[in-house]
């Protein structure tokens, strides 16, 4: 299971962004509102000795909204379901382990920052903010008797 993963179903509490988040760009048919997020960084903490099972993702995210308030509002339920994260665990989608990728992502600390003043996009007549976001997590295995780290 990747971070990206368990961002993205996070992200798609949010009832206006089911279905609307995506890696990298927007679908070139996306209306808004919508998200998408650019990976930053993927690293494991060390310790004296050696890896300490404690990961770090990094990205940028990217709110998109067709009015100023529409994007503060999905600002505000994107930030509380970013929070929300912590403690949680995230599993592979059903798809994903039909193809045999099995695993989970268990959350410990989450932070979203704003980066960017609001954004108008006047080419396209959108509204954008930009955040940082970061997870601490730990990958968990997921086998037949349950997950384990």
């Amino acid at each position: 299971m990747s971070p990206e993963f368990a961002l993205a179903a996070a992200l798609e509490t949010v009832p206006a962004l089911l279905d609307k988040v995506s890696s990298l760009q927007p679908p070139k048919s996306a209306a808004p509102p919508f998200a998408f997020y650019i990976p930053a960084a993927d690293s494991e903490d060390e310790c004296l000795d050696g890896p300490s099972g404690l990961q770090s993702f990094a990205a940028a995210l990217h709110l998109v909204a067709a009015s100023h308030r529409a994007l503060q509002l999905i600002s505000a339920q994107a930030k509380q379901a970013v929070l929300d994260m912590r403690g949680k665990t995230y599993r592979t989608p059903s798809e994903d382990e039909a193809a045999g990728l099995k695993g989970a992502v268990l959350v410990e600390y989450t932070k979203m920052d704003q980066s960017s003043p609001d954004l108008y996009e006047a080419e396209v007549g959108l509204y954008r903010r930009i955040y940082n976001v970061r997870l601490d997590y730990q990958t968990e295995n997921v086998t037949e008797e349950g997950i384990s780290g």
